[in-house]
């Protein structure tokens, strides 16, 4: 134990002189290098200081090429005994004047350097200007002995200073250690007695309060710990295989649901697509074997996403459940039912002819279009079949899957509501939309675009007050291709943002240059609701401004009734900012969603523009002329202008008249012309 003790006392001691050491070093060292740093820098700065009052006294002498004047000038540094020589060059470099203490000198060559050493005399260099001229050059030579001796007589004075810290450090560090082990060596003696006796009796005395004296506290505490252990172990070990068993339960029940959660839909409780693929893959396996057919159906709601945007997610997710358990009670407990995300079911029958394949479908569809109340709201969707047949359409999950999304698509196309087998050539219609999308690109990347005008004209007077702007595109080898099959695609393909900017800047320029820089009638742009998705409308529309110089006040932003019938995020805000611009707010298509006269009163809104649906049913749908005497009737008390778009026929327009429009649009006053054109049609004043 003797040994043991001088052996941690030796150690801390060595430890403690060490650590004085090394700090006093690093101290010394510092102060050392700083020292010799800062008295440097002093001369330095001195020399530079000299140089500097030496340039300014030798202007005069450099201006008129007076070298005497400029040696006596350099001779004054005599007093300087630091300064053993001085050159003063001209601005050519050349050596003007000189002075010098001693012989033995550095050259008159050219420094290079603003200061610095050369033959072991420092040097600074300092350019003399008169009036923004490079007039030349003052150098100045300072001798190194005197500094050299100063410092070294400085480097003595801390070596003495770090010998005597040393002393002191070596007597701290042997008081220290002894202070610091005595307590912690009567605790290990106790600890070596617990050991050899087992005795946990034994406690350990406290010497000090300290941290070692409350390491012995919680020593003492363990000690108790100890004692205990066995009664609490086996409670522990008891408590322990009651939740082992409980666990294992637990986890019998995670697995299951687990399990039903990877093949299952979380919303419906349909079956998933991770499903569809294993069923249908055995569904083909077995057929085959069989020597049966099957069916698969690719359902996909009809105008889905206008009810979510309208009247938010939660209406929407339960009206997909709700139609999801209509989907299940028209089918067979064989069949099997699959959402696959978003508005997207499938349906796999198997065993069943295309003949009983097309009786199922049109009962799904007769279904589905049945009215739904969700949430006090009546709403009535329907839906697109896609249908493939295997062996026919595929041999293949993923060729019966994908020629059934494919006919799905004809059916949307063929007018939705209804249902469609797939057939070959519909791969064409695929292709076609694959080929234009790779067209529609680059020509948004090349601006194929041109923008057509169609004016709005008053409804009484029938003079025109305003022109929206209608992008149209003729391809090189397609020839013109219609909007209503470009712009869902650009929509559908993320590329209608950029559109958009193209229209409102190119109609803006091009409406600028046609008046001359002072548009006379309001220019309505058409503007997506992705815009207001990245809530960067008012932005664009400010640089827009900004960099065509088009005003304000001659701007409207045209946008569908589904934005303001949406419960997106901060709607209200980026509506008012672009009304703070001085940009009217036109509602386009008004009439199709399902807007709230809340919402319309809220908005900073300027007109409404009625949909053509209800226009074009004027003379024939009574409850479509009624629609529309009550939306210009409800704009005008909310203080909004209307527009009816779509107007074709001398009755239409006589309807509107006289039920109190403020203007009309349509094919009855003209169709939409080019700029080259638009100059004519507006010159003739109005229609009447």
């Amino acid at each position: 134990m003797l040994a043991d003790s001088l052996l941690i006392r030796k150690k801390l001691t060595i430890l403690l002189f060490i650590s004085s050491c090394s700090v006093l070093l690093v101290a010394t060292i510092g102060f050392a290098v700083s020292d010799w740093i800062n008295s440097r820098n002093v001369l330095v700065n001195h020399l530079q200081s000299q140089a500097s009052v030496v340039g300014n006294n030798s202007v005069s002498a450099l201006l008129f090429n007076d070298r005497e004047s400029a040696t006596g000038t350099l001779s004054s540094l005599r007093e300087e005994v630091n300064i053993v020589a001085a050159y003063l060059y001209d601005g050519d470099k050349a050596e003007f004047a000189s002075f010098k203490r001693l012989d033995h000198l550095p050259s008159a060559s050219w420094p290079t350097d603003r200061s610095g050493l050369v033959d072991g005399f420092l040097y600074t260099k300092h350019e003399i200007h008169w009036e923004n001229e490079q007039l030349g050059y003052v150098v100045l030579y300072s001798e190194m002995e005197s500094w050299q001796q100063q410092q070294l007589e400085r480097v003595m004075a801390l070596a003495w200073l770090f010998l005597g810290a040393l002393i002191v450090a070596i007597f701290i560090a042997n008081t220290a250690q002894s202070v610091i082990t005595t307590p912690i060596l009567k605790l290990a003696d106790t600890v070596r007695n617990i050991t050899r006796t087992r005795d946990y009796q034994l406690r350990a005395d406290k010497v000090s309060h300290d941290e070692i004296g409350t390491l012995a506290d919680d020593f003492n505490e363990m000690l108790h710990q100890i004692q205990s252990r066995d009664s609490e172990l086996q409670q522990a070990r008891d408590h322990l295989e009651d939740k082992v068993r409980e666990r294992t339960d637990e986890l019998y029940e995670l697995t299951k649901k687990l399990e039903h959660q990877a093949f299952h839909d979380p919303l419906t409780g349909l079956a998933n697509r991770a499903m569809l693929d294993e069923s249908l893959q055995g569904a083909i396996n077995f057929a085959q074997r069989q020597g049966q057919q099957l069916s698969l159906f690719f359902l996909d709601l009809d105008r889905f996403k206008g009810i979510n945007d309208s009247l938010g997610h939660d209406v929407g997710d339960k009206l997909l459940i709700n139609l999801g358990r209509k989907l299940k009670q028209n089918l067979r407990s064989s069949d099997t039912l699959v959402r696959l995300g978003g508005d997207e079911f499938a349906v796999l029958l198997q065993d069943t002819t295309p003949r009983e394949a097309a009786d199922v479908a049109q009962k799904l569809i007769e279904a589905i279009s049945e009215p739904v109340d969700v949430d006090g709201y009546n709403l009535q969707v329907t839906t697109s079949i896609g249908i493939s047949v295997y062996p026919e359409d595929g041999n293949t999950a993923s060729a019966i899957l994908k020629n059934a999304d494919t006919a799905m698509y004809s059916s949307k196309e063929a007018g939705r509501n209804q249902f469609s087998f797939y057939a070959r050539e519909m791969n064409e219609r695929t292709e076609r939309r694959m080929r234009l999308e790779n067209k529609l690109r680059t020509a948004v990347r090349h601006s194929h675009f041109e923008v057509y005008y169609q004016p709005k004209w008053d409804c009484r007077s029938l003079k025109p007050i305003g022109l929206e702007a209608l992008i149209r595109w003729n391809d090189a080898e397609e020839g013109f291709i219609s909007p209503a099959e470009f712009i869902p695609l650009a929509e559908d393909c993320g590329l209608i943002g950029m559109i958009d900017q193209w229209v409102m800047k190119t109609a803006c320029n091009e409406l600028l240059e046609l008046y001359d820089g002072k548009p006379e009638l309001l220019l309505s742009v058409n503007y997506s609701a992705a815009h207001f998705l990245r809530k960067d409308v008012s932005q664009q529309v400010t640089e827009m401004l900004a960099e065509t110089g088009y005003p304000a006040d001659k701007l409207e932003l045209e946008i569908t009734e589904t934005v303001i019938a949406s419960e997106m995020e901060g709607i209200y805000e980026q509506l008012g900012e672009i009304r703070e611009l001085g940009v009217e707010i036109s509602i386009d298509d008004f009439g199709v969603a399902y807007s709230s006269l809340s919402r319309l009163k809220q908005l900073p809104l300027n007109t409404l523009k009625i949909d053509r649906s209800f226009i074009q049913d004027i003379g024939q749908d009574d409850d479509d002329e009624v629609i529309v005497r009550t939306i210009i009737d409800m704009a005008h008390n909310l203080n909004l202008k209307v527009v009816a778009e779509g107007v074709e026929t001398e009755h239409q327009y006589q309807f509107v008249n006289r039920y109190g429009c403020d203007a009309v649009q349509g094919f009855l006053f003209g169709k939409p012309h080019p700029l080259t054109e638009l100059r004519d049609v507006l010159s003739k004043g109005d229609i009447a």
